[in-house]
């Protein structure tokens, strides 16, 4: 890796004196060490280098001001809408089933899991660490299902970093929906960890649209315990840059996954996915699609990893990437990969790029419908599958609003 042009905003932010110093020092000492990955980083060798040093020259939001969080009350009783860059008043509880962590909760949680002391460098976690000093926790618990929307909304030429953590107990059931914009040159660094319990059940959607010149950078990373139940559903579109690194790992076995991803690019937007899932344990289940739409001369990358080691006996995992293009200039990078030593599971992964069909379009032509709105109603199918599974109950009308925008020319 080459030495970083290390921002001016690094060096600017006073060290945090409370739960985030060690933390932040390290991970500082860690970009200063290693900088931006270089092509010969495999994990990084198809980014765009140029757009990745244009993500770290924004100063950093607000002089570094902790961000503020505001509880705005949804017409159903067990919702609950948090929104970042809203300035506001924060209770600790905010619900019967969802309690804000405390501050040693916190830190008993950070001294476990520093990414920054860890021996592998995970630039996208450490630029995290190294400019953020607030966290926000919660804990669910209780049968009665839940539901949480997070809103983290556009700025103008800043570095906006955050970072949540939700801890599901044993049992319990949520809905997260989570929507992340930029508009403009606004970079955003973003890690969501999410600890799910025995026989709990998370559904989760992230809705990403980027506009103009944003980048986003992000980590989702997910610890399944035994019988629990985590489906995933998370869409990019208008990024200049976007990358997200999905870590789930299930503990014990005996869990079950879906992991869903669209990507929607036009221009000369480059949007990624990684993935790693792995089985510590017997009778895991995975299902995983990833889908991407590229038009002009916009890139796809996907890279998924599935690991399962002779301890995961039983294991079902499936694998799938399926790539339309809309331009011959378009370019899809897709690696869907098996990591196998147990010898009695059922595991597959495939890949498909394809075009438009000629078939299906003049079948719609035949049925009285033009050209353009045959084309549309191709892409919406293609998109449906993963749109559908969006939690968009938590707030119908606003997620409704942002996933309207997904088909848009």
């Amino acid at each position: 890796m080459k030495k970083i042009c290390y921002p001016t905003w690094i060096d600017s932010i006073p060290v945090n004196c409370g739960l985030f110093r060690q933390t932040q020092i390290l991970a500082r000492e860690q970009l200063k060490t290693n900088g931006i990955p270089k092509k010969s980083f495999e994990a990084w060798r198809l980014t765009n280098s140029a757009l990745l040093t244009e993500f770290l020259k924004h100063p950093l939001y607000s002089n570094n001001k902790k961000l503020q969080l505001k509880n705005i009350p949804d017409s159903r009783k067990s919702s609950v809408k948090l929104s970042f860059n809203i300035e506001g008043r924060f209770e600790a509880s905010i619900g019967n089933g969802i309690e804000r962590l405390n501050e040693q909760e916190i830190k008993l949680y950070l001294s476990e899991n520093s990414t920054s002391s860890n021996k592998t460098y995970d630039f996208n976690k450490t630029i995290n660490e190294a400019s953020n000093n607030n966290l926000i926790g919660f804990r669910v618990k209780g049968k009665e299902k839940q539901s949480l929307e997070i809103a983290i909304l556009a700025s103008l030429n800043e570095l906006i970093p955050t970072r949540i953590i939700i801890i599901v107990e044993e049992g319990s059931n949520i809905d997260i929906l989570q929507i992340i914009e930029g508009s403009n040159s606004v970079s955003h660094s973003h890690i969501i960890e999410i600890h799910v319990g025995d026989s709990a059940t998370v559904k989760h959607g992230i809705v990403s649209i980027g506009k103009d010149s944003s980048k986003l950078l992000a980590s989702i990373l997910v610890r399944q315990k035994k019988h629990s139940n985590y489906s995933l559903s998370c869409i990019q579109k208008g990024w200049s840059m976007s990358r997200f690194e999905k870590e789930i790992v299930q503990l014990y076995g005996n869990a079950k996954t879906t992991l869903q991803g669209l990507q929607i690019a036009k221009q000369k937007q480059e949007l990624a996915t990684h993935s790693l899932v792995k089985f510590n344990g017997p009778n895991g289940y995975l299902e995983q699609i990833q889908k991407s739409i590229l038009d002009d001369e916009s890139h796809s990358i996907f890279q998924g990893m599935i690991e399962v080691p002779k301890i995961a006996q039983k294991t079902e995992a499936s694998q799938l990437s399926k790539n339309l293009l809309l331009s011959s200039k378009a370019k899809v990078d897709t690696s869907p990969q098996l990591k196998i030593i147990a010898d009695d599971v059922k595991c597959n992964h495939g890949a498909t790029i394809s075009q438009l069909s000629n078939e299906e379009i003049f079948y719609l032509q035949s049925r009285g419908i033009n050209t353009k709105q045959a084309n549309e109603l191709l892409i919406n199918a293609f998109c449906n599958d993963i749109i559908k599974n969006i939690p968009i109950e938590v707030n119908q009308s606003a997620c409704q609003t942002h996933l309207a925008k997904l088909t848009e020319k």
